[in-house]
């Protein structure tokens, strides 16, 4: 027929969403530049963390513990940062996926992102200050590291955000004096193109917005149980538990002598009020599921085993304020992800091609 293919990973699509091929070429050069950017802010989080190994401050020295904090912080989001670049693969094709949705939507709530919405973007990302305007403020935030509650009370809570700027070419040979310039620049060094920066400019945008636009629809009551727990480190310890509330013992009393959970033994265990997502998975379940007054069989999670009694329930309780962010927070998480398994995209990426653009990424 005088028709050739190609085999080469190149030539051939590595996802396809809505009928629409994205090619291997076409990931490559975006996984470069993410790779490039990752690289650079993992570099620039290792020179301000300094090594691992560093000597503890010693008691009462304030300003020595500050400083020793603050490398601290910087080594672990080091450390998030090379997860991230582990994880870029599937993080980009997720990427690749959502944008059509995140573009679909916008346009359904009449979302629009202007040319002048990019620049000043672009303005905070490289770093530019107009010569013949007022000097853009520079991003300067100190890296902020949540590693969690490790208390029961709340064990699933949702680390913080960590927002750093994004890297700046340290070296210049001039002071570019146009924003087309700088945006230029900062492509040059993070091995992209000047579209490709903008387009990213916009994107980031476009998700910014539609996350403050789900937010700002999220439900401001839930349903909620008010509850409280006796933890202990094992099964047996749990059915002796048990034995002595049927034996007619008060809970407080008992949470107060046997539980390992110091936060709240004191307390007789109480919790406090907590919705959905708060809680580790089988704790939840247990405690959502119990009719108020009950109390629980021996329920295991990572923290030991846990006696829960059920004391309120309300369906539509008002959310904290803590409680709302977070609620606020995962509206637009869970939208995309509901809508990305929506769209059935076909992974088509296969390990010769993830290999190749690994091997190609510049």
């Amino acid at each position: 027929t005088g028709v050739q293919t190609c085999a080469l990973p190149i030539c051939q699509p590595m996802l396809r969403v809505d009928g629409v091929d994205i090619s291997v070429e076409t990931f490559r050069t975006w996984f470069s530049y993410r790779q490039n950017l990752l690289i650079a802010s993992i570099q620039q989080a290792e020179s301000m963390g300094g090594p691992a190994s560093q000597p503890t401050p010693a008691p009462g020295d304030s300003a020595a513990s500050q400083a020793y904090s603050m490398k601290e912080m910087w080594r672990q989001r080091a450390s998030q940062l090379q997860g991230q670049l582990n994880s870029l693969s599937s993080n980009l094709t997720d990427e690749f996926i959502d944008r059509p949705i995140l573009r679909a939507e916008a346009s359904r709530r009449n979302i629009t992102i202007t040319s002048e919405d990019v620049d000043k973007e672009l303005k905070t990302i490289t770093g530019f200050e107009d010569p013949a305007g007022t000097p853009t403020p520079t991003t300067s935030e100190t890296p902020t590291v949540s590693a969690g509650n490790p208390s029961p009370t709340a064990p699933a809570s949702t680390p913080t955000v960590i927002r750093t700027p994004r890297p700046t070419p340290t070296v210049r040979t001039r002071k570019p004096n146009t924003l087309e310039q700088a945006i230029r620049d900062y492509a040059k060094f993070a091995g992209s193109t000047y579209e490709m920066v903008r387009e990213d400019a916009e994107l980031t945008i476009l998700k910014r917005k539609l996350s403050e636009a789900f937010g700002e629809e999220a439900p401001k009551t839930g349903e909620q149980v008010k509850a409280r727990h006796i933890l202990v480190g094992d099964e047996d310890a749990a059915r002796k538990v048990l034995d002595r509330l049927k034996s007619g013992e008060e809970f407080d009393a008992l949470a107060a002598e046997l539980s390992t959970d110091g936060s709240n033994k004191d307390k007789g265990g109480d919790l406090g009020w907590f919705g959905r997502g708060t809680m580790v998975t089988p704790f939840e379940d247990a405690a959502f599921s119990l009719p108020v007054g009950q109390i629980s069989e021996p329920v295991k999670t990572q923290f030991g085993v846990h006696v829960i009694r059920v004391d309120e329930k309300d369906s539509t309780k008002p959310l904290e304020e803590s409680q709302y962010q977070r609620v606020k927070q995962e509206a637009f998480t869970k939208w995309i992800a509901t809508e990305r398994d929506t769209k059935k995209p076909e992974r088509l990426m296969t390990e010769t091609m993830r290999n190749w653009v690994v091997k190609h990424a510049t």
